[in-house]
């Protein structure tokens, strides 16, 4: 399993609550990918979650993306297989039974 992700950088001024204190400016959104399997078994699964307090768990199926999405929005080059960048899940995958990361 291979998990990559990052920050979306954006000029949403209403997110950037720490400019004043510190001069940093806040993500507008992180992108998530996650890669299972080898060759033709390879699966792919990613989101785009807003940096917003109604981006919690239960509304996460709501930012599912394809791979490809993901690529396109922030110029990176994730290492999936070509078949499985196009792939968008319709729910996010379940979180396997005993795993503490729920």
């Amino acid at each position: 399993m291979l998990v990559i992700g990052g920050v979306i950088w954006g000029n949403n001024p209403a997110d950037d609550y720490f400019v004043e204190s510190h001069g940093v400016k806040t993500p507008d959104a992180y992108w998530k990918v996650v890669i299972r399997g080898t060759g033709s078994d390879e699966r792919a699964i990613a989101w785009i979650v807003p940096n917003t307090q109604d981006a919690t768990r239960k509304h996460l199926d709501n930012y599912l993306v394809s791979v490809d999405e993901i690529e396109r929005v922030t110029s990176e080059k994730i290492p999936v297989s070509d078949y499985a960048k196009h792939d968008k899940p319709s729910a996010s995958w379940l979180i396997p039974h005993g795993c503490n990361k729920g």
